[in-house]
């Protein structure tokens, strides 16, 4: 497995996107992950906001909730907690400790930790269906359709990007991965709401023929030149996919933050382990 640019630089990524963060600071809320860019002087521990950073906002992501301390410090004390898809604007940003921003929500002022997988960049939207089985965060710019045979997220003007869900009996019932003519570039083992699957990222060779369908199987969604993909198993009888199409590597952001935000009625993802996981 070897290591890439977009993993060695996500977090750094992160600091920079900006757009609408999605609900409130102190008290219940929702939440998503960062975004794309390079900090211009966040090197040192001391405060280093930047005009990039400083006015945008961020998204909770985490369901577990996310605590707002008094400083930027996890032993600092704690003035509120964000629920998931909660929104806060950035003031300022800290590298020290993993990195840290300080945030302004609806009511409380406080530091929350720089982890991308507890906090997205940009606006985020909720959806959620008892029918469908799961809920996720995905960008307030996108739109969904319920298709007969899966749930697909894609933008609403611009970009061919698009985030496909699928359930089913079985893993083996969910088909093959991908068509020919692509080939992996990337696997990591990720886990996605207690449950543990295999992220793979795939890429259209040089010279191949694009599919004899531009369409996935059963989805209105197209292919593009990259793909990546996530399967889990929840039990004998329930798997789910999430794919997503996409052409430019930053694009992944958008994926994580939905794997990362995403919850489904199954015992792993809806009963934590005990004692339960606080909040960070």
């Amino acid at each position: 497995m070897t290591l890439r640019l977009r993993d060695a630089s996500r977090s750094a990524r992160a600091l920079l996107a900006g757009a609408v963060l999605f609900v409130a600071a102190c008290g219940g809320s929702t939440a998503a992950p960062p975004s794309s860019g390079t900090p211009a002087s966040s090197a040192s521990s001391g405060s280093s906001a930047t005009p990039q950073l400083a006015g945008t906002t961020r998204t909770v992501l985490t369901q577990l909730g996310l605590n707002m301390h008094s400083d930027a410090s996890r032993s600092a004390p704690v003035v509120g907690v964000l629920g998931q898809g909660a929104q806060v604007t950035v003031l300022d940003y800290r590298a020290s400790d993993g990195g840290w921003f300080k945030v302004q929500g609806q009511t409380v002022t406080g530091w929350i930790v720089g982890d991308p997988t507890l906090t997205a960049a940009g606006a985020l939207t909720s959806y959620s269906s008892t029918d469908r089985g799961f809920s996720l965060l995905y960008p307030s710019t996108w739109t969904f359709a319920e298709e007969p045979a899966d749930t697909l997220f894609r933008p609403q003007s611009t970009g061919q990007q698009s985030l496909v869900v699928r359930v089913a009996g079985s893993i083996a019932a969910l088909g093959q991965p991908v068509p020919p003519g692509y080939a992996s570039t990337y696997s990591n083992q990720e886990i996605v709401c207690g449950y543990t699957g295999e992220l793979v990222e795939y890429q259209r060779a040089s010279g191949a023929s694009a599919p004899a369908s531009p369409n996935i199987a059963g989805s209105s969604a197209r292919w593009l030149s990259r793909y990546a993909q996530i399967r889990l198993t929840f039990d004998s009888m329930h798997a789910m996919e999430l794919a997503f199409n996409y052409e430019n590597q930053s694009d992944l952001d958008t994926f994580a933050d939905a794997y990362n935000s995403i919850s489904f009625p199954y015992p792993l993802c809806q009963a934590p382990q005990s004692p339960a996981p606080m909040p960070t």
